[in-house]
Parts: structure tokens; sequence; C-alpha cells
């Protein structure tokens, strides 16, 4: 049953709009292409740039990449030699987050809250050019074999605008517009997550190959080619879905920052906002800790026990993804047969936690390969988080809220990928999977938060006469009253 917290709706309304979601969609797809390439490319060439300095090889750092070498004598000096080139690539990963997460806090922020005036399609543009200038810079560094300094230039210009962040809040915006707030927003919702996962597929095991054989620079024009054509697509296929109307009632940046945090302190929302504070404290958790972890995994796999190479950590993401792909729709919609957003969440952090203890434990490539399966069918997890906040936002405040969202990845992700790191620099040498276990822990602490959450909003009535924050300088409209026997679960199922 859908609550009236939401304002009422029409049957046209009330429908998706399918075209306007496929072409979001193929924009999303194009644009994580080149991401997932790009996430590839980094971590693989820091480690070959950094090895040749270390063990002091004369080859360029822009021809193929071969298999790892791994040494399994530990008074071995190219062990010791081996263990600082990962110190280095997780120092290196981890200042290039710090400098684009923390210009990216302000941008999104400002991005999301007047993209609800200007229109999602600016909020499309000015994050893919950042990101544009990203790989232009990434590539210079690898085709002329600059000093890696020169990548900090492009990750502050990717985070003044917004860049990765920008683009996803932008798509979860776009499709917020173009659904109702039912069980098919979580879907639509869920689809942008999983087209990521399908470009991930589609790019990882032909990365590999890809950098095996032909070197670094061949990925890097292919991800820069790829952003400008995605770039491309939104100016001629996006249909904008902000009204023009709206666009003279901006607010003031004062306003406009008021509205991103109004969820969790303005006084508009009543009761609601402890359960704005709950969901958003359990997303918060899960995303620090899988976005944390992310990176691990490459250096994970790169050494002992595993000593992968590009082409084996290619197919290993491959599955990664396709098992989110095939499995998360699929899931979502056979737990909505039986239990509301919430209990998919609970259910899949659950599952979530046990796929990461599983990866702590591995000593094998099967073992590994082993954390495929239940990290697919844990997939709906963020997604329908994402949703559950969705839903109980206004329909003409939803580019505020997910630049809130917007915030917690950029600042959770880079606290996340510092904290990890460190993690496992720590702990390398007593167990390699310690990081994972520490992951798992979190899941579940996120499960918890969730139940409780669950408990809360079955007590909790909304009986304040507006849901909405005031979102220009003029007085707010008040949404129809929802009725005292209505509980604020209603939205969610």
């Amino acid at each position: 049953m859908e609550s009236s917290l939401l304002p009422e709706t029409n049957d046209q309304e009330g429908k998706s709009k399918l075209g306007n979601l496929l072409k979001a969609n193929v924009v999303f797809l194009v644009f994580h292409l080149a991401i997932n390439i790009h996430d590839l490319l980094v971590t693989q060439y820091l480690y070959k740039r950094y090895s040749d300095e270390v063990f002091d090889n004369k080859g360029s750092a822009s021809t193929p990449n071969q298999t790892s070498k791994c040494y399994v004598n530990k008074s071995d000096p190219g062990y010791m030699l081996q263990e600082m080139v990962q110190e280095r690539t997780a120092n290196c990963q981890t200042i290039l987050t710090a400098i684009r997460s923390s210009l990216a806090v302000i941008s999104c922020m400002f991005l999301g809250a007047y993209s609800d005036f200007l229109g999602r399609r600016f909020l499309f543009i000015v994050p893919l050019i950042g990101e544009f200038l990203r790989q232009l810079f990434l590539t210079a560094v690898i085709y002329w074999s600059l000093d890696l300094k020169y990548l900090y230039i492009g990750e502050a210009l990717e985070g003044i605008s917004g860049g990765f962040n920008g683009v996803a809040l932008a798509s979860y915006a776009y499709t917020a517009d173009n659904t109702p707030p039912k069980n098919s927003r979580t879907i639509g919702i869920a689809l942008i997550d999983f087209t990521s996962y399908l470009a991930a597929a589609a790019s990882s095991a032909s990365t590999g190959y890809f950098m095996k054989d032909l070197g670094y620079l061949y990925p890097a024009v292919t991800t820069t080619s790829l952003i400008l054509l995605s770039l491309l697509l939104v100016v001629v296929l996006l249909a904008e879905t902000i009204n023009t109307d709206r666009r003279l009632q901006y607010p003031s940046p004062v306003k406009a920052v008021k509205n991103v945090f109004g969820f969790y302190f303005s006084k508009d929302f009543g009761p609601k906002r402890s359960l704005f504070w709950l969901i958003l404290a359990a997303y918060l958790i899960s995303f620090f800790s899988q976005t944390g972890v992310y990176f691990v995994q490459y250096l994970f796999q790169l050494n002992l026990p595993f000593c992968w190479g590009p082409e084996l950590i290619g197919y290993f993401y491959m599955a990664l993804s396709l098992s989110r792909q095939l499995l998360g729709i699929p899931v979502i919609k056979l737990l909505h047969l039986c239990t509301s957003d919430p209990g998919i969440c609970i259910i899949t952090s659950v599952i979530q936690a046990a796929a990461f203890a599983l990866d702590g434990l591995a000593n094998t490539d099967v073992m590994l390969f082993s954390f495929v399966l239940p990290n697919g069918l844990a997939g709906p997890l963020l997604p329908t988080v994402n949703a559950i906040m969705s839903k109980m936002a206004p329909a003409e405040m939803q580019g505020s809220l997910f630049a809130g969202i917007g915030l917690v990845n950029i600042i959770s992700g880079t606290i996340g990928i510092t904290v990890f790191n460190e993690i496992y620099d720590a702990t390398v040498k007593v167990h390699r999977g310690f990081a994972f276990f520490a992951c798992a822990g979190f899941q579940l602490l996120s499960a918890v938060i969730i139940v409780i959450f669950l408990l809360a909003s079955r007590r909790i009535v909304d009986t304040d006469t507006s849901t909405a924050v005031s979102i220009n300088d003029t007085d707010w409209k008040p949404s129809p009253i929802i009725s005292k026997d209505k509980a604020i679960t209603e939205t969610m199922t």
C-alpha cells in the first residue's frame, strides 16, 4: 500500500517513463564502461610504475604488463621489495582519492541541490566534463611517462566538477523523477547499480587482455573516448525532467545547503528525521566498508598466495559483475513477494557479511571465486537502501536527497579506502584476509541498524501537515496529511 505522505498523482504520473529510464541507463552504461577500465588501469599502472622503480627495471611502464612475479621466501630481498611496492601503491591510491573526494564534497552538494531547479541535464554535463579532463591527464602521464604527481591535477579537476559521484547522483535523481514512489522505484534505482555491473562485466576481462597485449596507453585512450561519448549522449538523448518555471525559483546557496540537510535536521519532517538518520547510518556503514575494501581486493589478488595477472583479475571482476547483474533484479522481485524493502536490506546485509567472511578465508583460486555467488545475491543491498530514502522524500527534493547521499558516498568512501588500506598494511604479514573479516563485521552492524529502523518505523506515525522542507524563500506548501493509523513503513511496501 502506498502512503499518502507523498503528493497524489494521476494515472499518467503514477507510471514509470520507460523511454527516459532506458536512455539514462545507456548513458550510465557507457560512462561505467570507462570508469571500470579506469579503475583497473590506474591500480595496475601504479603497481607497475612503483615495481619498476623499486626493482630498478629498465623497461617503460607504458609497455605491456606481464604476469606478476611473487616471492615466496620472506627472507628474499625481492619479497621485501614487493611489500614496498604494495605499500607505495596503496598510499598513492589514498592520496588520489583524498584529493578527488575532498573537493567533490562541496561540488556534489550544490550540484544536487541546484539540479532540483536548473535541471538534471545540468547535473550530468558538469561532472562528465571534469571526468573527461581527468582521463586526459591520465593518458598524458602514461604516454610521456610523466611524474605520477601530474595525476593529482586530473583528480582535482574531477573533484571540483563532481566527477563520478556527480554522475551517479544525477542518475539516481533522474530515475526518481521518472518512477512513482512504489516498488518500481526500487527496481529503477537498482537498475542503475546493475547497469554498472553489466559495464564492469563487459570491460573487466577485455581490459586485462588489453593491458597485457597492448600496454596501458590504449586503455587510457579508450576511457577518454567513452567519457566523451557519454557526454554527447546526454546532450543528444536525455529529456529534461525539471519544469522550466522552477529555474526562476532556485534558492540561495545557504538555502540549498539547508535543503540537502533538512531531511535530518528540519522540524518539517517531524518524527521522520529519526528514520532518515537510522537508514542513513546503515547506508554509510555498509558503503564505507564495501568501498574501502575494494582496492584491497586488487592487492590481495596480485600477491601471495594468488599471484594473479591482469587477465585473471579481469575474469574475476567479470564474474563478480555478471553475478550481480543477473541475480540482482530477480532477488528483489522474489523478496518483494514476501517482505518489504527493509526486509530485503536485512537479508542481503547478512548474505554480504557471509560473502566477505568467505573472501577473508580464501587461500586458493577456487575459494576466492566462491565469493562471487553470495556477493551477487547481496547486490540489492545498497540500491534498496537508496530507494527507501527516495520514497520517504518529497518528489521535488530528490536532487537534494541524492546530493546528501553523494556526500556520504564521498566522505565514507574516502575514509573507508584509507582505513582499509591501513588495515591491510598492518595485517598483511599476519593474515592477508583480515580486512575482509572487518568488512563482514560492518555489514552485520548495518543489518542491526536496519532492524532498529524497521521496528521504529512501525511505531512512528507522521501527524505533521508537511513533509517538505522549505525550498524557496516563500512559505512551503503543505502536502496531504497522512492518516493517523498509517505507519511510515507503508511508504516502503
